[in-house]
C-alpha cells in the first residue's frame, strides 16, 4: 500500500471522543469476554521470554561467579559490579535480537485479536498465530522503528554509561576510576530522565501503529505516519487511559503480593506454634511449589496487563477512525454495540 491509498483525514471535530469511563468500559468487557483468547496468545511469547532470561542470566552469573568468592570488602564490592556492567551490554546485545522478533509475534497476534474483537467478529488463537507469523518482518520493522525512534536516546546514553562503566572494570578496580566519573554521574541521570520523557511523548505519537499495521495491510512506514495522523487531539486521553490501566495493574498486584506475604506468614506462625521443623526435602518441595505458583501467576498478571494495552490502542484506534476518517465499514460496531461471544483458542 502507498501513501497515495492511505485513508484521507477528514477531521470532523463535532463528532465527540469516546467518553473516558466507555472505553475503560469497553476494554473492559472484551478482555472478560475474550480472555482465554488473550491468555493463549500469550504463552509462546511468555516461555520464550523466560528462556531467553535463563540462558542470558546464567551466563552472567558464570562470568560474575570469579568476583563473588573474592574476599568481601567495598573494594570487592565494586570491582563485581562493574565486572557485571562489562558483561551486561554484550549479553544484552545477544538477546536483544530474538527478544525483539518474540515481543513483535505476541504484539502482532495481540492487534489482530483486539481489532477484530473490537470489530464485532470473533478471533481466535490459531488465527492469530497465523496472522502474527504471515506479518513478521513488517512487525518487527515496525517495533525496531518504534523503539529506536521514542528511545534511540535513552538506549545510546545506557550504552555509553555501561561501556565507560566496563572500560572502567577492565582496568580492574575502582581505585583507577577518575574523580571526574563520580561528577557526571547525576548529569548522566537527568540526561536519561530528560530522554526518557521525550521517548514517551513520542511514543504516545506512535500508539497507534500496530493495530493500523494489522487492520490496514500498511508498511511500518505508512503505519507511522498513519499514528501521526490518528492521534492528533488525542495523546492526553491516550496518556490518561495507559495510566489508569497501568494503576490498575499495579494495584492488583501489590494486592496479591501483599496476600501472598500474610498466607507465608501465617503458615509460618502455624508451624512454629506447632512447633513443626519440616525436613529438607519438603522444604524444596515447597519452594518448588511457591516458585510455581508465583511464575503463573506473573505469566498471567502481564499477559492480562499488556492485552489490556492491545485492547486499549484497537478501541482508541476504531474510534480516532470513526472520528477523523472517512465513514468506516459497516461492520464496525457502534459504541453500545454488544460484543461478540468468547471464542475458544485452540
Amino acid at each position: 500500500m502507498t501513501d497515495a491509498n492511505l485513508p484521507a483525514i477528514a477531521v470532523n471535530m463535532q463528532i465527540p471522543p469516546m467518553p473516558f469511563g466507555v472505553t475503560l468500559e469497553r476494554v473492559y468487557r472484551i478482555l472478560r469476554d475474550h480472555l482465554k483468547v488473550f491468555l493463549g496468545i500469550a504463552v509462546p511469547p511468555a516461555v520464550a521470554m523466560i528462556l531467553l532470561y535463563g540462558v542470558m542470566f546464567a551466563l552472567m552469573f558464570a562470568n560474575l561467579r570469579p568476583y563473588l568468592t573474592k574476599s568481601s570488602g567495598p573494594l570487592a564490592a565494586v570491582d563485581a559490579q562493574l565486572a557485571m556492567m562489562r558483561i551486561m551490554l554484550p549479553s544484552i546485545l545477544l538477546a536483544i535480537v530474538p527478544m525483539l522478533a518474540v515481543f513483535a509475534f505476541y504484539l502482532a497476534g495481540a492487534f489482530h485479536a483486539a481489532n477484530k474483537i473490537d470489530s464485532g467478529t470473533r478471533s481466535s488463537v490459531r488465527e492469530s498465530f497465523a496472522v502474527a507469523w504471515a506479518s513478521m518482518g513488517r512487525s518487527i520493522l515496525l517495533l525496531i522503528w518504534i523503539y529506536f525512534r521514542a528511545f534511540g536516546a535513552v538506549l545510546v546514553i545506557e550504552v555509553v554509561f555501561v561501556g565507560l562503566s566496563g572500560w572502567l572494570g577492565l582496568k580492574g578496580s575502582i581505585q583507577n576510576m577518575p574523580p571526574a566519573a563520580f561528577a557526571i554521574i547525576p548529569l548522566v541521570y537527568l540526561l536519561f530522565i530528560a530522554a526518557y520523557v521525550y521517548g514517551v511523548i513520542v511514543a504516545l505519537r506512535l500508539s497507534l501503529a500496530f493495530p493500523a499495521l494489522m487492520e490496514e495491510g500498511l508498511t511500518a512506514g505508512e503505519a507511522v505516519r498513519r499514528s501521526n495522523q490518528l492521534t492528533k487531539g488525542s495523546k492526553g486521553r491516550i496518556f490518561l487511559l495507559l495510566l489508569v490501566i497501568y494503576a490498575i495493574a499495579m494495584g492488583c498486584f501489590m494486592v496479591l503480593y501483599i496476600a501472598g506475604i500474610v498466607i507465608f506468614a501465617i503458615g509460618a506462625l502455624v508451624m512454629a506454634t506447632m512447633q513443626t521443623h519440616p525436613s529438607g526435602p519438603w522444604i524444596i518441595v515447597a519452594a518448588v511449589v511457591a516458585g510455581f505458583v508465583f511464575v503463573c501467576f506473573l505469566y498471567f498478571w502481564t499477559a492480562l496487563m499488556y492485552g489490556s494495552l492491545a485492547v486499549t490502542f484497537s478501541v482508541v484506534y476504531h474510534d480516532q477512525r470513526r472520528r477523523m476518517d472517512v465513514p468506516l465499514p459497516a461492520q464496525l460496531p457502534t459504541i453500545g454495540a454488544e460484543l461478540p461471544p468468547g471464542a475458544e483458542p485452540v
